[in-house]
């Protein structure tokens, strides 16, 4: 049976960093008396309290429960858990599992509930400690540290996450798969370096160390072994040199003196610092096998006695048994049963040795029925399976996040194509309005037309007035110059009767004023032709009205089928008055001056002609009915070009018969 397996059971409970026992003292009798009532005092105890677990264990555990109160009494949630966690860690470290894990229990309930995952790793890394060196549950143990792994992972607290690695390398140490045990450290190792942690690092050489002793490497062992022990020299940790001399004792083969001298170093420190940890208890139990060795294996007595080498088998016997016995009350009382079935082994051989073959029976069967359900297929499986389900978390992990990137891109992508379609519905509204402006310009620009037209129309209009007025306005002020220049040219008789006429016509001119007046306010509206049915008779009555003072033209009215016509009434009597205007002062020199104005029908349409017996319209004047360039001269009438004018307006077509010397015809409507 190798002696190496008593060196699996690894110092793992998570610690802060130490500054030794001046620290602790000046905490406890200078902070803390007169620290206030508050968190401040609460972080005092806790920090004491980190300092004594590696310096007297039974001295933390009395600090954590004066914290524990202290938050109480605060009724701080944080603190309470905090401070179960410390006791649970103090339990732990002094054997005690079921005490341990209900603080622990109560611990990362509360650090649940509050979602801290930093202390829910914690807990949970120190839980499997509990599990792995009291109960040695290495089932148990690994779950835990997955877990603790996993949220260590999820808050990238490389200090955690360090000391999880190397818990879960000291299950794979158990197991005796060392390369993964080998591994695990030296991942832990490459995070405490780059951390600076003294203490930590030097856990960690210890725990590769063991590993390469376990490999047979004895010089990089030995190595490692001194390493971490220069470095707790340097910080005073008690705790790591207690450990570190106990791995010490492996390198020296067979010089059992050496390692005799090794272990019981290893022992008086940690009899100072916690007699019931489980690597104290180890180192016990590896002490008495050592003098078991000197009597079984130092057949040439090279071994030099002295008080702590007994010179004669008797006496190395007992204290091998001793301490087998001590080792093995001690795993009993913490519940490590892995180590209690070690010890039990060598304690057989023992009692082999002696001749007690009766116990030596009874005590090799417990062993080998321990160790055999402690290193089962089965319980490798279930540790495989754990690491395989924590590979598998992993994975699925990566799957989730694979999972959210794909969401993420698709996100994406709908957000682009949603921006892609606001660009095109911006681009579309941008198009409309670009339509709709061009549209409004172009109504613009149609009012503009219009209103330079109605401009025009007004123009126009007035032009009109002057036009039909002036005739008779000048004929009245005529008669009214003669009367008062020359009174007594007329008799009485002469003046009665031009008196009666002048009433006739500026009657008639009133009346033609009116119908002039009401035509403008319509026309000021909007200066465009209303449209209607308009009887003929009712056109050639007004036209007899206006020139029934004209006495040197005879003027003629046919409309012998009572005809009507669509169009603008005072459009058109302003064309045919003009038109008649124009022939009655063309007709002025010629003997029997006739005009004539016709209504008749041609395929469905009303013709409206006008002829008189004058002697004909000049070709250049004609021209004007063509050119909208032509000036027109109000002083002198508008002729035709009004009639020009307001026969587009009304969609009059005008057509011109005329020769020198036979008269002339305007045929409209055509």
């Amino acid at each position: 049976m190798k002696k190496l397996l008593l060196l699996i059971l690894l110092p793992v409970t998570i610690t802060a960093q130490k500054t030794g026992r001046l620290l602790v003292d000046s905490l406890l009798h200078q902070a803390l008396p007169i620290a206030g009532d508050d968190t401040i005092k609460a972080r005092l105890y806790h920090r004491a309290f980190n300092e004594l677990t590696y310096i007297n264990i039974e001295e933390a555990m009395q600090i954590a429960n004066a914290g524990l109160a202290h938050a109480e009494k605060m009724k701080w949630p944080k603190g309470i858990a905090v401070f179960n966690d410390n006791i649970a860690q103090a339990y732990s470290s002094m054997g005690n599992f079921d005490s341990a894990i209900s603080h622990f229990s109560i611990s990362l309930k509360t650090h649940t509930k509050a979602g801290d995952k930093r202390n829910m790793a914690s807990t949970n890394n120190n839980m499997g400690t509990a599990a792995q060196n009291i109960r040695s549950d290495y089932t148990a143990a690994v779950s835990y540290y997955f877990k603790a792994l996993a949220l260590c992972e999820e808050i990238k607290d490389s200090t955690l996450m360090s000391a999880t690695l190397g818990n879960i390398a000291a299950v794979y140490m158990i197991q005796k798969n060392y390369p993964k045990a080998l591994a695990f450290n030296q991942r832990a190792l490459i995070i405490r370096e780059k951390l600076g942690k003294p203490d930590e690092i030097a856990n960690t050489l210890e725990n590769i160390g063991k590993v390469y002793i376990s490999q047979q490497h004895i010089d990089k062992a030995k190595g490692c072994f001194n390493k971490a022990l220069a470095m707790y020299q340097s910080s005073g940790n008690l705790m790591g040199l207690a450990s570190v001399w106990s791995s010490l004792s492996l390198t020296y083969g067979n010089d059992y003196r050496s390692a005799i001298e090794a272990r019981i170093q290893s022992k008086e420190l940690w009899d100072e610092v916690n007699p019931m940890h489980s690597d104290a208890i180890t180192n016990t139990g590896n002490l008495g096998l050592a003098y078991l060795d000197v009597v079984r294996y130092d057949t040439s007595h090279k071994v030099k006695y002295s008080n702590i080498m007994p010179g004669n088998k008797t006496a190395l016997l007992k204290k091998a048994e001793e301490h087998l016995s001590m080792a093995i009350q001690l795993s009993g009382q913490t519940g490590a049963i892995e180590s209690q079935a070690y010890f039990t082994g060598l304690l057989a051989e023992l009692q082999e040795f002696k001749g007690d073959y009766k116990n030596a029976y009874y005590n090799f069967k417990n062993y080998a029925e321990t160790r055999d359900s402690i290193y089962s297929q089965e319980n490798k499986n279930k540790i495989a399976e754990a690491e395989s389900q924590r590979q598998i978390a992993v994975r699925d992990k990566q799957l989730e996040l694979n999972k959210l990137a794909l969401m993420a891109e698709k996100r994406q992508r709908l957000a682009m194509l949603t921006g892609l379609v606001l660009l095109a519905i911006i681009g579309a509204l941008l198009y409309k309005q670009n339509r709709l402006r061009k549209k409004n310009n172009t109504a613009l620009r149609q009012l503009n037309t219009e209103l330079e037209d109605a401009n025009r129309l007004k123009a126009k209009f007035f032009a009109i007035l002057t036009h039909d007025l002036r005739n008779p306005v000048a004929s009245l002020l005529d008669f009214l110059r003669l009367q008062k220049e020359e009174p007594g040219l007329l008799s009485a008789a002469q003046a009665a009767f031009h008196q009666q006429k002048l009433t006739a016509s500026a009657e008639t001119l009133l009346e033609n004023m009116e119908t002039m007046l009401l035509w403008s306010k319509e026309q000021m509206k909007n200066f465009k032709p209303m449209m209607k049915d308009v009887e003929v008779s009712a056109l050639f009555s007004n036209l007899q009205k206006l020139f029934s003072e004209t006495k040197t033209v005879q003027l003629l009215y046919n409309n012998p089928q009572n005809l009507s016509i669509y169009t603008d009434e005072n459009y058109l009597h302003t064309i045919m008055y003009n038109l008649t205007a124009n022939a009655v002062k063309a007709l002025q020199h010629t003997p029997g001056a006739t005009i004539t104005w016709q209504a008749y029908e041609k395929k469905g349409a009303t013709i409206l002609s006008v002829t008189d017996n004058g002697p004909g319209i000049n070709q250049n004047v004609l021209q004007t009915l063509n050119n909208v360039t032509d000036a027109v001269n109000a002083k002198t009438g508008m002729g035709l070009h009004i009639v020009r004018d307001l026969a587009k307006a009304i969609n009059c077509s005008i057509t011109v018969k005329s020769a020198p010397g036979s008269g002339t015809t305007f045929i409209l409507f055509d």
